[in-house]
Protein backbone atom coordinates (compact mmCIF):
# COMPACT_ATOMS: atom_id res chain seq x y z
CA UNK A 1 0.00 0.00 0.00
CA UNK A 2 2.82 2.18 0.60
CA UNK A 3 4.70 1.79 -2.39
CA UNK A 4 1.58 2.65 -4.79
CA UNK A 5 1.17 5.45 -2.29
CA UNK A 6 4.45 7.25 -2.92
CA UNK A 7 3.88 5.81 -6.83
CA UNK A 8 1.08 8.16 -7.28
CA UNK A 9 2.61 10.71 -4.90
CA UNK A 10 5.78 10.88 -7.12
CA UNK A 11 3.55 10.99 -10.20
CA UNK A 12 1.49 14.01 -9.30
CA UNK A 13 5.10 15.54 -7.54
CA UNK A 14 6.26 15.17 -11.15
CA UNK A 15 3.31 16.65 -13.24
CA UNK A 16 3.34 19.65 -10.62
CA UNK A 17 6.76 20.54 -10.97
CA UNK A 18 6.56 20.18 -14.51
CA UNK A 19 3.36 22.52 -14.56
CA UNK A 20 5.38 24.83 -12.19
CA UNK A 21 8.30 24.55 -14.41
CA UNK A 22 6.15 25.53 -17.81
CA UNK A 23 3.68 28.44 -16.01
CA UNK A 24 6.61 30.77 -14.71
CA UNK A 25 8.11 31.49 -17.52
CA UNK A 26 4.74 32.23 -19.44
CA UNK A 27 3.60 34.42 -16.74
CA UNK A 28 7.16 36.90 -16.93
CA UNK A 29 6.84 36.91 -20.43
CA UNK A 30 3.07 38.94 -20.73
CA UNK A 31 2.17 42.07 -19.16
CA UNK A 32 2.58 42.32 -15.36
CA UNK A 33 -1.04 42.05 -13.74
CA UNK A 34 -2.73 41.56 -16.98
CA UNK A 35 -4.95 38.86 -17.33
CA UNK A 36 -3.01 36.03 -18.53
CA UNK A 37 -0.09 36.91 -16.23
CA UNK A 38 -2.58 36.84 -13.22
CA UNK A 39 -3.91 33.13 -14.76
CA UNK A 40 -1.01 31.89 -15.47
CA UNK A 41 0.63 33.04 -12.03
CA UNK A 42 -2.05 31.50 -10.23
CA UNK A 43 -1.51 28.38 -12.18
CA UNK A 44 1.90 28.37 -10.81
CA UNK A 45 0.97 29.03 -7.35
CA UNK A 46 -1.65 25.92 -6.98
CA UNK A 47 0.64 23.33 -8.49
CA UNK A 48 4.04 24.56 -6.29
CA UNK A 49 1.67 23.99 -3.82
CA UNK A 50 1.06 20.31 -4.45
CA UNK A 51 4.72 19.98 -5.39
CA UNK A 52 5.21 20.83 -1.47
CA UNK A 53 2.42 18.76 -0.55
CA UNK A 54 3.55 15.97 -2.33
CA UNK A 55 6.97 16.36 -1.57
CA UNK A 56 6.56 16.18 2.04
CA UNK A 57 4.23 13.06 1.40
CA UNK A 58 6.87 11.35 -0.12
CA UNK A 59 9.89 12.67 2.20
CA UNK A 60 7.67 10.88 4.71
CA UNK A 61 7.57 7.75 2.84
CA UNK A 62 10.94 7.26 1.72
CA UNK A 63 11.95 9.61 3.84
CA UNK A 64 13.74 11.58 2.58
CA UNK A 65 13.82 15.17 4.50
CA UNK A 66 15.76 17.59 1.85
CA UNK A 67 13.05 16.49 -0.63
CA UNK A 68 10.48 17.77 1.71
CA UNK A 69 12.51 20.59 3.09
CA UNK A 70 13.30 22.10 0.25
CA UNK A 71 9.64 22.40 -1.28
CA UNK A 72 9.02 23.86 1.95
CA UNK A 73 11.42 26.10 1.15
CA UNK A 74 10.09 26.84 -2.00
CA UNK A 75 6.68 26.95 -1.10
CA UNK A 76 7.11 30.15 1.34
CA UNK A 77 9.08 31.87 -1.31
CA UNK A 78 5.61 31.74 -3.62
CA UNK A 79 3.40 32.09 -1.14
CA UNK A 80 4.90 35.14 0.27
CA UNK A 81 4.91 36.54 -2.82
CA UNK A 82 1.13 35.90 -3.25
CA UNK A 83 0.53 37.85 -0.27
CA UNK A 84 2.32 40.83 -1.22
CA UNK A 85 -0.82 41.19 -3.44
CA UNK A 86 -2.90 41.39 -1.00
CA UNK A 87 -0.49 44.11 1.34
CA UNK A 88 -0.24 46.77 -1.23
CA UNK A 89 -1.30 49.58 1.25
CA UNK A 90 1.40 48.58 3.86
CA UNK A 91 2.62 52.60 3.01
CA UNK A 92 -1.32 53.74 4.29
CA UNK A 93 -0.90 51.65 7.40
CA UNK A 94 -2.77 48.44 6.15
CA UNK A 95 -1.51 45.48 8.75
CA UNK A 96 -0.49 42.31 7.85
CA UNK A 97 -3.00 39.19 9.08
CA UNK A 98 -2.50 36.00 10.57
CA UNK A 99 -1.88 34.09 7.48
CA UNK A 100 1.09 36.38 7.15
CA UNK A 101 2.56 35.87 10.61
CA UNK A 102 1.54 31.73 10.74
CA UNK A 103 3.75 32.02 6.85
CA UNK A 104 6.50 33.68 8.28
CA UNK A 105 6.57 32.34 11.56
CA UNK A 106 6.72 28.29 10.39
CA UNK A 107 9.14 29.35 7.71
CA UNK A 108 11.16 30.87 10.75
CA UNK A 109 11.40 27.17 12.37
CA UNK A 110 11.83 25.51 9.09
CA UNK A 111 14.32 27.71 7.80
CA UNK A 112 15.37 27.84 11.31
CA UNK A 113 15.92 23.94 10.81
CA UNK A 114 17.76 23.72 7.59
CA UNK A 115 20.43 26.54 8.53
CA UNK A 116 21.62 25.10 12.01
CA UNK A 117 21.75 21.86 10.67
CA UNK A 118 24.27 22.44 7.83
CA UNK A 119 25.87 24.63 10.26
CA UNK A 120 26.20 22.26 12.33
CA UNK A 121 27.26 19.59 9.91
CA UNK A 122 29.79 21.98 8.65
CA UNK A 123 31.67 23.02 11.63
CA UNK A 124 31.71 19.15 12.61
CA UNK A 125 33.98 18.57 9.15
CA UNK A 126 30.80 16.91 7.44
CA UNK A 127 31.72 18.84 3.85
CA UNK A 128 29.33 17.32 1.61
CA UNK A 129 26.60 18.32 -0.38
CA UNK A 130 23.93 18.12 1.70
CA UNK A 131 24.95 20.53 4.55
CA UNK A 132 26.35 23.14 2.24
CA UNK A 133 22.85 23.02 0.18
CA UNK A 134 20.82 23.39 3.71
CA UNK A 135 22.86 25.68 4.90
CA UNK A 136 22.57 28.11 1.55
CA UNK A 137 19.11 27.55 1.26
CA UNK A 138 18.41 27.85 5.09
CA UNK A 139 20.42 31.04 4.94
CA UNK A 140 18.64 32.29 1.90
CA UNK A 141 14.76 31.31 3.73
CA UNK A 142 15.98 33.24 6.75
CA UNK A 143 17.17 36.27 5.05
CA UNK A 144 13.79 36.13 2.82
CA UNK A 145 11.63 35.97 6.41
CA UNK A 146 13.55 38.99 7.58
CA UNK A 147 13.01 40.97 4.79
CA UNK A 148 9.36 40.39 4.96
CA UNK A 149 8.91 41.26 8.60
CA UNK A 150 11.06 44.27 8.31
CA UNK A 151 8.51 45.67 5.95
CA UNK A 152 5.70 44.73 7.76
CA UNK A 153 7.05 46.94 10.76
CA UNK A 154 9.54 49.43 9.54
CA UNK A 155 8.09 53.18 9.49
CA UNK A 156 9.14 54.50 5.78
CA UNK A 157 8.34 52.64 3.22
CA UNK A 158 7.95 52.54 -0.79
CA UNK A 159 4.87 52.20 -1.86
CA UNK A 160 5.88 49.59 -4.89
CA UNK A 161 7.87 47.32 -2.06
CA UNK A 162 4.75 44.47 -2.56
CA UNK A 163 5.39 44.81 -6.34
CA UNK A 164 9.33 43.90 -5.49
CA UNK A 165 8.63 41.32 -2.50
CA UNK A 166 5.90 40.11 -5.35
CA UNK A 167 8.94 39.35 -7.49
CA UNK A 168 11.22 38.41 -5.45
CA UNK A 169 8.98 35.80 -4.06
CA UNK A 170 7.30 33.99 -7.01
CA UNK A 171 11.05 34.23 -9.04
CA UNK A 172 12.93 32.67 -5.66
CA UNK A 173 10.00 29.90 -5.71
CA UNK A 174 10.87 29.45 -9.56
CA UNK A 175 14.63 29.32 -8.94
CA UNK A 176 13.89 26.45 -6.24
CA UNK A 177 11.78 24.54 -8.33
CA UNK A 178 14.36 24.63 -11.27
CA UNK A 179 16.89 23.70 -8.56
CA UNK A 180 15.07 20.66 -7.91
CA UNK A 181 14.39 19.85 -11.24
CA UNK A 182 18.70 20.52 -11.70
CA UNK A 183 19.07 17.96 -9.11
CA UNK A 184 16.61 15.10 -10.28
CA UNK A 185 17.93 15.39 -14.26
CA UNK A 186 21.10 17.01 -14.41
CA UNK A 187 23.54 14.39 -13.09
CA UNK A 188 26.28 15.25 -15.16
CA UNK A 189 26.87 18.57 -13.24
CA UNK A 190 29.22 17.94 -10.43
CA UNK A 191 29.27 17.72 -7.48
CA UNK A 192 26.11 17.13 -6.33
CA UNK A 193 26.02 20.44 -4.39
CA UNK A 194 25.99 22.59 -7.60
CA UNK A 195 23.48 20.73 -9.17
CA UNK A 196 21.43 22.36 -6.75
CA UNK A 197 22.59 25.56 -6.47
CA UNK A 198 23.22 26.37 -10.11
CA UNK A 199 19.86 28.12 -10.60
CA UNK A 200 20.46 30.18 -7.18
CA UNK A 201 24.09 31.55 -8.24
CA UNK A 202 22.79 32.42 -12.03
CA UNK A 203 19.10 33.14 -10.92
CA UNK A 204 19.94 35.84 -7.67
CA UNK A 205 21.99 38.33 -9.68
CA UNK A 206 19.02 38.19 -12.22
CA UNK A 207 16.17 39.00 -9.81
CA UNK A 208 18.36 41.66 -8.26
CA UNK A 209 18.81 43.02 -11.64
CA UNK A 210 15.44 43.10 -13.09
CA UNK A 211 14.38 44.84 -9.37
CA UNK A 212 17.00 47.23 -9.94
CA UNK A 213 15.47 48.09 -13.35
CA UNK A 214 12.04 48.53 -11.97
CA UNK A 215 13.26 51.00 -9.39
CA UNK A 216 16.02 52.87 -11.86
CA UNK A 217 12.52 53.50 -14.15
CA UNK A 218 10.14 54.77 -11.22
CA UNK A 219 13.37 57.01 -10.36
CA UNK A 220 12.96 58.69 -13.60
CA UNK A 221 9.37 59.05 -13.55
CA UNK A 222 7.70 56.63 -15.37
CA UNK A 223 4.29 55.71 -13.55
CA UNK A 224 3.51 51.81 -12.15
CA UNK A 225 0.55 51.65 -14.38
CA UNK A 226 2.46 52.06 -17.65
CA UNK A 227 4.38 49.13 -16.78
CA UNK A 228 1.87 47.10 -15.09
CA UNK A 229 -1.87 46.65 -14.65
CA UNK A 230 -2.29 47.14 -10.93
CA UNK A 231 -5.57 45.45 -9.01
CA UNK A 232 -5.74 45.42 -5.34
CA UNK A 233 -7.14 42.32 -4.74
Amino acid sequence: MDDAILSTTLRLHAAAGFIALVMAPLAMLVRKGGDWHRRWGKTFFYAMAVVAVTAIVAGILRPNILMGLVALFSFHMVASGYRALYLKRIHQGQRPELTDYVLHGTATLFNGALFLWGVIHLALGHRDSGSIIFTVFGAIGLMMVWGQLRRFFKSNHDKREWFYAHMTGFLGGYIATVSAFSAVNMHMIKPMWLQWLWPTMLGAPLIALWIRYYKQSFAKGKRMHAMTDIRIR
